[in-house]
C-alpha cells in the first residue's frame, strides 16, 4: 500500500462513493481509479467497500479503520513534504511584530537592527502602539508575536509569555520640582501634583491609575500622551512629573531631569508572547526564538 493508493481511496470516500466524481478531481480515468482500489484490495487481502449491484455503497468495518489512518497519514506526508520544502529554501518573508515605543527604545535598541541586517530576505513590519491596543491585536490573530507588560491578563493556556526585562517605574521631573530633594518617593507625594502620564493605549497608565485608587492619591493630570520623550521634556521647565520605566534614564540625558525611585515600586514586566498553537512559520519560529534566546542569554 502506497501514499497514492491511500490518496485515491480517500478520495471516493469523500465523493460520497462516487468513482466518476472522484476520477475527475484526481484527474485520472474511471476504469484506471477502480483497477486501483481492486488490486489494493487484492494485495491486502481485504474487502473495502460494501457493494451493491456493481455501485459502492458505504465502507466496511476494514474500510473505516483504513479511512480513519490513511487520513492521519496523509496529513502527515503532506506536512513532511511541506517541511522538507522549506528546508531547501533560504528563510524568507514578512512578519509583523508590535512593539510599544518605550519598550523599543530601551529593550531593542541593538536586538533589532542585528537580527535585520542578518537576516537580510525577510521583511519586518513593526508597529508600534500601546501594549493594550497590541494585546487585542495578539488575539485577534492581526500580529503573531507582541511584547506586552504583566500582568497581560491572557490565558496562559493559550498564549505564550517569555519575559525578557524586570525593572521599575520611577518618577521624573525638573531638578528645580520640590520634590527632587527627596531620597526616595512615597507614592503619597504625588497627591495633587501636576502629573504627565501615557494616554490609556498603554498598561502603565493602567498601572499608575491602579496604584493611585489603591492609596487613595488623586494627581492632577494635565497631559496624557503616546509620546515617552514629549512626557519627559514635558517636565524639564514646569512642575509636571511622569512616571516612565527607569531604563528610560540611560537614553535621555538632561540635567533639567532628574529620576527618582518609589520607595515600594510598580514593576516593569516585559513579556514576549505568542498565540500557543500545533505549527508555526519558520519565520515566527526562527524570530521569537531568536528574540527569546537573545533576553535569555543576557
Amino acid at each position: 500500500m502506497d501514499i497514492k493508493q491511500m490518496h485515491y481511496f480517500i478520495s471516493i470516500v469523500e465523493n460520497d462513493f462516487n468513482i466518476s466524481q472522484a476520477s475527475k478531481i484526481l484527474h485520472i480515468s474511471q476504469p484506471a481509479l477502480s483497477q486501483t482500489i481492486a488490486n489494493l484490495e487484492k494485495n491486502e487481502n481485504i474487502i473495502l467497500f460494501e457493494r451493491a449491484h456493481g455501485r459502492l455503497q458505504t465502507l466496511t468495518p476494514a474500510g473505516d479503520v483504513l479511512y480513519q489512518h490513511a487520513k492521519d497519514i496523509i496529513q502527515k506526508y503532506d506536512v513532511m513534504i511541506k517541511d522538507l520544502q522549506e528546508e531547501s529554501t533560504q528563510l524568507k518573508g514578512t512578519i509583523k511584530i508590535g512593539i510599544p515605543p518605550v519598550v523599543i527604545s530601551v529593550v531593542f535598541p541593538e536586538i533589532l537592527p542585528t537580527l535585520i541586517s542578518t537576516n537580510p530576505e525577510i521583511r519586518f513590519e513593526i508597529k508600534e502602539a500601546g501594549a493594550v491596543e497590541l494585546k487585542k491585536d495578539l488575539l485577534l490573530q492581526e500580529l503573531p508575536i507582541a511584547v506586552l507588560l504583566r500582568p497581560t491578563g491572557l490565558d496562559s493556556s493559550t498564549v505564550e509569555e517569555v519575559v525578557i526585562r524586570n525593572d521599575t517605574l520611577s518618577a521624573f521631573m525638573s531638578s528645580q520640582n520640590p520634590l527632587a530633594q527627596k531620597d526616595t518617593l512615597q507614592w503619597t507625594d504625588l497627591h495633587n501634583q501636576p502629573m504627565a502620564i501615557f494616554d490609556s493605549s498603554y498598561m502603565i497608565h493602567h498601572q499608575l491609575l491602579n496604584k493611585f485608587s489603591s492609596q487613595n492619591v488623586k494627581p492632577q493630570f494635565y497631559l496624557q500622551s503616546a509620546s515617552w520623550d514629549l512626557l519627559l521634556n514635558s517636565t524639564r521647565n514646569s512642575n509636571l512629573i511622569t512616571v516612565l520605566p527607569t531604563p528610560v534614564a540611560h537614553y535621555y540625558s538632561s540635567p533639567d531631569v532628574i529620576r527618582k525611585e518609589f520607595e515600594h515600586p510598580i514593576y516593569w514586566e516585559v513579556v514576549l508572547c505568542r498565540r500557543k498553537q500545533k505549527r508555526y512559520s519558520r519565520i515566527e519560529e526562527y524570530v521569537f526564538n531568536y528574540m527569546k534566546e537573545y533576553y535569555q542569554s543576557h
